[in-house]
């Protein structure tokens, strides 16, 4: 697999890695660097661009002109996947197993859509050290269920069985010992007979059948935990794209532009979401991040 546009120091297992997927928004891939390029840590990091089989052209435009704002980042180019149902999830699964050898500690999720706040990963290191034995931490609201939580910046609670891939941090050991002996043809191959062979008590639909998925079933099966922070640190800005239809016309400035009124103001992204049919599950949240030193675990 060749990686091109690698700056800094990438190899060594000095840095954390980010694994950040794309395919067919440049726009949205275009403000998703910008914030984490702002975000308190970043200089720690090495990011790992994945664009997705039959990316736009843009993509790489937008990763080469905005990753020179990074510390430290490269280009993974898709690999070759013949199975149709399971190329998205090949893309970032082998990720992270390109990830996992070369992190110093952790590896993150950011998907082109995640926009995360200036404390994104300064809160899920706090979060692991407190809770070291975690399955993982993700940084958005959990839209799985409705869940009455605190309003404070420095809580947090713990669950499990509502896994989602919007802003994840996982230790690579975690990585290394329960999420890649299921990276194999045989999941990619056949991905439905796959979770029902090695999963058969798994409530969850095989609708769900993707990554996410198959990493749900894993967490749920590893009886470790997962956390979510009760003020999001990040949100999933997508209210088009990939199984949502719609989209903003223009050049790629004109889109970049047009996303900057919409994204980042709830009223107009209430009403795109409203448009488009979908939950208002892509609510922005506040990216400054809140007034925080310690963590403190609540329950719900």
């Amino acid at each position: 697999m060749t990686a091109v546009a690698a700056a800094g120091d990438a190899v060594d297992r000095t840095r954390d890695i980010v694994l950040v997927p794309c395919w067919r928004r440049p726009e949205f891939l275009w403000h998703c660097i910008d914030n984490l390029c702002q975000a308190d840590g970043v200089r720690d990091i090495h990011v790992i661009f994945r664009p997705d089989t039959g990316f736009a052209p843009d993509i790489l435009d937008v990763i080469r002109t905005q990753g020179t704002r990074l510390p430290s980042f490269e280009i993974q180019y898709p690999p070759v996947c013949p199975f149709r149902r399971t190329k998205q999830s090949a893309n970032i699964l082998l990720g992270y197993l390109q990830a996992v050898p070369r992190a110093r500690q952790f590896v993150f999720l950011i998907e082109e859509d995640i926009m995360v706040a200036r404390d994104f990963f300064r809160w899920h290191r706090k979060v692991h050290a407190q809770e070291p034995q975690l399955f993982c931490s993700i940084a958005a609201k959990n839209h799985n269920r409705d869940i009455s939580v605190s309003p404070d910046a420095d809580a947090y609670y713990c669950t499990t069985g509502d896994y989602c891939s919007w802003g994840v941090c996982m230790n690579r050991d975690v990585i290394k010992a329960l999420v890649a002996p299921h990276i194999n043809g045989g999941y990619f191959r056949k991905p439905k007979r796959y979770l029902r062979h090695h999963f058969p008590a798994s409530a969850v639909p095989l609708a769900f059948a993707e990554q996410d998925g198959l990493i749900r079933r894993i967490q749920k099966v590893s009886q470790k935990l997962l956390v979510y922070p009760c003020v999001p640190r990040a949100y999933h800005a997508g209210f088009y794209g990939y199984h949502r239809t719609g989209g903003v016309d223009g050049s790629l400035k004109d889109k970049v532009q047009k996303l900057a009124s919409i994204i980042y103001d709830v009223d107009a992204m209430r009403a795109a979401t409203s448009q488009a049919g979908i939950a208002d599950d892509s609510i922005p949240v506040t990216l400054s991040g809140g007034e925080w030193s310690a963590l403190r675990r609540v329950q719900v």
